[in-house]
């Protein structure tokens, strides 16, 4: 476990001062960072989402919410129907957990988020992406920094933290969905993993090792005007032309599925880069078209920025930008495909509303 310390310091991950906010599932890697930052003196706040789609989730958050004032920490919690937005439910719970940390982390002036992926954590990622193809980029697993979320325990296998969370008997919850395995994340873990340590039983170390060479090599190459041989996603795409969007209909684009579909009342569900409720334009009509010089976005629980900037933040290839749709009502800018709805034109609970959903084209692009 000293070894989160020394990567911290190599990685510079967690401030020597400033607030701390630590993502708190109530589950043993989670426990056992927040327990390891406190003991080692680091001024730390921890943060709790409930995604309420398991009906014993809301003892889950009470667990965290009574470690916390045993320990003496700051609690903040947060929660949402993920169940009710449309879409990938997974992907949904983790655009949901990060909107309410970032926002925590904002009001709280938090330095950092800290969560507890670790070295095994790591391995899956890099296999899940192997099985679905993947270049360079793919292969470097999941970053120690995106952002102001940082991931201090990257390099500690789960084994150590077992160890450390046992050795010290700290009470933790255990999520029954992780010994599913009708997710693929959980085949990988209990099907898969077991078979590669019976081959090297340091396996998730070794992943480590190799994740943080390559993306030595493709910070380098990024740097230095490098790149890898281009991949589909990557080739330039022609800019988007402007195209009305049909009343309840799709539009469809070379990169993006666009599907609006008007609902009479909106639902109390926690608004994602892919799925939201619009307020229904006073004319009725709405636009898709390529970003604009000076074109801005301001989502949910983030700061407004420059769609230009957001392309950017986010990493979107530059062969995307211009053919990346962004809806308008002709004035003002709703969305922006990738990156979500703006806050102002959200529609509020209980009314009516056009529900728009984006899907990403991946089989074409090849990611």
């Amino acid at each position: 476990m000293e070894r989160i310390l020394s990567f911290s310091r190599e990685m510079e991950l967690l401030p020597g001062e400033g607030l701390i906010l630590c993502a708190l599932s109530g589950g043993r890697d989670s426990v056992a960072l927040l327990h390891f930052l406190k003991e080692h003196g680091f001024s730390v706040a921890a943060a709790h989402f409930d995604h309420q789609l398991r009906p014993d989730s809301a003892a889950d958050a009470e667990f965290c919410r009574a470690l916390c004032g045993e320990w003496h920490i700051p609690f903040y919690q947060g929660e949402g129907n993920v169940a009710a937005l449309p879409g990938n439910v997974e992907a949904n719970a983790r655009v949901a957990r990060y909107a309410f940390l970032e926002k925590t982390a904002a009001q709280t002036g938090a330095a950092v988020i800290a969560t507890a992926h670790n070295a095994d954590d790591n391995l899956e990622t890099v296999l899940l992406h192997l099985t679905r193809g993947c270049g360079l980029n793919g292969l470097t697993g999941i970053r120690p920094r995106r952002g102001i979320v940082v991931r201090p325990m990257l390099e500690v296998p789960r084994s150590a933290l077992d160890a450390y969370v046992e050795a010290l008997a700290l009470p933790y919850v255990e999520d029954a969905t992780n010994a599913d395995t009708a997710y693929a994340r959980n085949r990988l873990r209990h099907q898969v993993l077991p078979v590669l340590r019976s081959i090297n039983p340091k396996v998730a170390e070794a992943a480590g090792r190799m994740t943080e060479t390559l993306r030595r090599d493709l910070d380098f190459l990024e740097t230095h005007g490098g790149r890898e041989r281009p991949s589909a996603a990557e080739r330039t795409w022609p800019p988007l032309e402007t195209a009305e969007v049909p009343p309840d209909g799709m539009v469809e684009t070379p990169l993006w599925t666009l599907r609006v579909t008007r609902i009479d009342r909106v639902p109390d569900a926690p608004p994602t880069p892919d799925a939201f409720y619009l307020r229904p334009p006073l004319d009725g009509r709405l636009w898709i078209r390529g970003r604009k010089t000076g074109d801005c976005l301001h989502p949910p629980f983030r700061t407004g920025k420059t769609v230009k900037k957001w392309f950017n933040e986010l990493n979107v290839p530059v062969g995307e930008r211009e053919a990346t749709p962004v809806l308008t009502d002709g004035t003002h800018i709703l969305s922006v495909a990738g990156i979500g709805p703006s806050q102002e034109h959200l529609a509020p609970p209980g009314q009516e509303g056009l529900l728009v959903q984006w899907t990403r084209k991946r089989e074409e692009t090849g990611q």
